[in-house]
């Protein structure tokens, strides 16, 4: 039976439609993030356009713009706004933490990514990891918080032992990394945070994410969110795609 023109023509359009809706649904998994310390007002103001234009999931900041991304997002509530703590040592007391939280969440934030101390992870004091995690989730007030591991700098079994942590402490999801030290994001290691977590909290691959290629490849991995200053030049590469 052959397919006539006009069917022809239906059905390349569903195909279309379809590639859009899949583009969108990968955008919506990005963090549009800005977390330089050159950052000026006018360049968050600028982060937030871009992510209210491309549909991104929300914008990823230093502490001082939270109040500014309010206000820039203030009819773009689909924008959500994530806040760094303890960004990007993790080397800061809980108590620091936990107040860079609660101020971030009085200040707007709708999620927390801290960065876990991983100088506690390397002298294997899970403990002390897991109850600053769990202080984090409790002063977030129900807001989603993202553990950051630095996997670059952990082995495998330091990776797994601290995504357990941040998973039985109630974080939101296990993130790879601040992007300030060593590869940042690989395959492997999104694979393995996937594994460890085992569906009971969501992963972030963060850190070096510059290509739409990059970008696959961590979705690929299993990744639930991207942490990525290139959100606009991967959004575009995608879109072009559809042409």
């Amino acid at each position: 039976m052959q397919i006539t023109p006009d069917e022809r023509e239906e059905f390349e359009e569903f195909r279309r439609q379809k590639k859009i809706l899949e583009i969108r649904r990968l955008l919506r998994m990005i963090d549009h993030t800005l977390l330089k310390q050159t950052a000026t007002r006018a360049d968050i103001k600028k982060l937030c356009e871009e992510a209210r234009e491309y549909g991104f999931y929300s914008v990823c900041v230093q502490p001082v713009y939270v109040s500014a991304c309010c206000e820039f997002l203030k009819d773009s509530p689909n924008v959500k706004i994530a806040c760094v703590v303890g960004f990007p040592m993790g080397e800061n007391k809980t108590e620091t933490k936990v107040f860079e939280t609660k101020r971030a969440i009085t200040d707007g934030a709708d999620e927390i990514d801290m960065v876990a101390c991983i100088s506690a992870v390397k002298n294997g004091n899970f403990a002390y990891v897991k109850r600053e995690i769990r202080q984090i989730v409790k002063a977030a007030k129900g807001n989603p918080v993202k553990v950051i591991l630095e996997t670059s700098l952990l082995t495998r079994d330091e990776m797994v032992r601290a995504a357990v942590c941040a998973r039985d402490a109630g974080a939101a999801f296990v993130k790879t990394s601040t992007g300030y030290f060593g590869e940042g994001a690989k395959a492997e290691d999104v694979k393995l945070l996937k594994q460890t977590v085992d569906g009971k909290c969501g992963v972030k691959a963060s850190g070096g994410i510059k290509t739409a290629e990059k970008f696959r490849e961590m979705t690929e991995a299993g990744a639930d969110r991207i942490g990525t200053s290139s959100g606009k030049e991967i959004a575009e590469t995608l879109r072009k795609g559809l042409q």
